[in-house]
């Protein structure tokens, strides 16, 4: 992995690709328990865009001994977000998203941090790892990014179903200037993108699923003014990349889950 050639892309564009960032036996693994694990299917919840689609959405603040914990908490993923940050991180939260075949639903234009704003960070510096364990096509929603767009600072964001857009005349001029990539990804693929990097997918149009797992960080200088112990800085005990098969092949049922207010997300 050429950690330089990413840093460069990652603060030019605001988002680089890992290609095979995790084996495919790990996403096997992931995507196995992500349909079958009983703690997964009780913490999952519905998301639904402006024409009524739903997706599937399950976030948790707290990685567990489990191999999502393991790989949020393995120090290849923490080197690299460090990396990209430019300073030590620290765990924000990770959510699993599930675009079920022809009814998964869209996700409109948005950063993350015109969320995560709200959740009182005072700055931008935050960023997450988008992991592929269904193929991402344009067919079944692939992630679309606008290059070079978390230059242009937090827009505002107003309701959109049940998501939070940001203002479209401001995205179109934005895209008119740098265009968009279409994240085409194959399980183990690993898109690493800046809280402000604009980005947005379709609904599932295929046969299909469009699985994906994404850890959040944020550096830890970042202060964020809400006394909310599901923000505060947490210290990771980072393990090797490689003993990330080793967690329980289960989600723990008493990690933090996101409450129903919550769901509300990127």
């Amino acid at each position: 992995m050429d950690m330089e050639h990413h840093k460069s892309e990652f603060d030019q564009k605001g988002f680089t690709i890992v290609r095979g960032f995790v084996d495919q036996s790990v996403a096997r693994v992931l995507k196995e328990i992500s349909v079958k694990d009983e703690a997964m299917n009780q913490n999952t919840h519905d998301v639904l865009d402006s024409d009524g689609r739903k997706s599937k959405l399950t976030l948790w603040y707290m990685p567990g001994d489990d191999v999502f914990g393991r790989l949020s908490c393995s120090d290849k993923m923490n080197e690299m977000m460090a990396t990209l940050l430019g300073g030590e991180v620290s765990f924000f939260h990770a959510k699993l998203m599930n675009k079920e075949p022809k009814v998964g639903g869209k996700w409109e234009w948005h950063q993350d941090y015109g969320y995560w704003y709200e959740d009182g960070f005072l700055k931008p510096d935050m960023g997450s790892c988008f992991i592929a364990l269904d193929p991402c096509t344009p067919h079944n929603g692939a992630l679309r990014v606008i290059p070079c767009s978390h230059q242009y600072g937090r827009l505002r964001h107003t309701s959109t179903g049940q998501q939070a857009g940001a203002e479209l005349e401001r995205v179109e001029e934005i895209k008119s200037r740098h265009g968009e990539v279409l994240c085409e990804m194959e399980p183990g693929d690993a898109l690493f993108f800046h809280a402000n990097a604009l980005h947005t997918s379709g609904p599932n149009q295929s046969d299909q699923s469009r699985l994906i797992l994404i850890s959040s960080f944020f550096r830890r200088d970042n202060v964020c003014l809400k006394n909310d112990p599901r923000y505060n800085n947490k210290d990771i005990s980072v393990i090797d990349h490689q003993k990330i098969l080793e967690g329980k092949h289960q989600l723990d049922p008493t990690l933090n889950f996101s409450r129903a207010q919550d769901h509300i997300i990127g």
